[in-house]
């Protein structure tokens, strides 16, 4: 794996509270959120990243969401500009931290973005059309990047990375019930389930997977293309409407 800096923010205070549509979101435990959170960061040192910690935000419940907020393009940072008003706080408050990894740049309303519905591959920076982002964003995501963008809508779920997430070496994990799948088709899939649908989120750090815990086969599938899979307790994150790639800001150092 090359070497990567993963920005991230443990769950605050109000992290009970975080939007969500999941049907456990009143039933969420901070205790153990912090200690999810715990084997996680744990996870980003054993595939070799660098943690750095965010400050803690305890009255944005959301914030522990670090990846909506920022964009990592090849040679500058897209700060986010979040749909949601109770999230717009956490942007400016990455934004502090970020601004020392590179050039920061945000774009002009009416274009709203996530960075859990953009889902970076070599050449394509694809672009989950949702309840979060517009095409306005799509738009000027293209002015910004050399790379080919290309949308992808999102009809089931939050984001588009809730519903595939590329693992390199032209893979991804889909659930194509929740995407319109046909800008996907040139990739290998792992195709999940609709039970399965959580396993869809998996974060690719070199040739190591974080994964939820208590999905067997589909770990079995990513092992069978000779990757190594960390496998991580997730349920309170899930309850939040939230995945492995949500909780961190991949940054690669060169």
């Amino acid at each position: 794996m090359p070497a990567f800096t993963a920005l991230v923010r443990k769950p605050g205070l109000n992290f009970p509270r975080a939007l969500s549509e999941h049907p456990g979101k009143d039933d969420i435990d901070l205790a153990i959120a912090l200690s999810q959170h715990e084997g996680y960061v744990e996870a980003l040192a054993q595939a070799g990243g660098k943690v750095e910690f965010l400050p803690s935000q305890d009255h944005l419940a959301d914030a522990t969401f670090v990846e909506d907020t920022a964009v990592i393009l090849q040679d500058k940072i897209l700060l986010c500009p979040m749909k949601e008003t109770s999230r717009q706080e956490e942007v400016r408050s990455t934004a502090t931290t970020l601004k020392k990894f590179g050039s920061c740049v945000s774009l002009d309303a009416p274009a709203t973005l996530d960075g859990g519905d953009v889902m970076d591959t070599p050449d394509t920076i694809f672009v989950g059309l949702s309840k979060r982002t517009n095409l306005r964003a799509l738009q000027a995501l293209a002015k910004l990047t050399p790379k080919k963008i290309a949308p992808v809508a999102v009809t089931k779920g939050l984001h588009l990375k809730s519903a595939t997430t590329f693992l390199g070496n032209n893979l991804l994990v889909i659930d194509p019930t929740r995407v319109d799948a046909s800008n996907l088709k040139q990739f290998d899939w792992i195709e999940v389930s609709e039970e399965d649908s959580y396993a869809a989120n998996c974060l690719a750090l070199g040739n190591i997977v974080l994964m939820p815990a208590g999905f067997q086969n589909i770990s079995a599938k990513i092992r069978a293309h000779g990757m190594e899979t960390l496998e991580l307790e997730m349920s309170e994150f899930e309850k939040a409407d939230g995945g492995v790639t949500c909780l961190s800001l991949i940054i690669p150092t060169h």
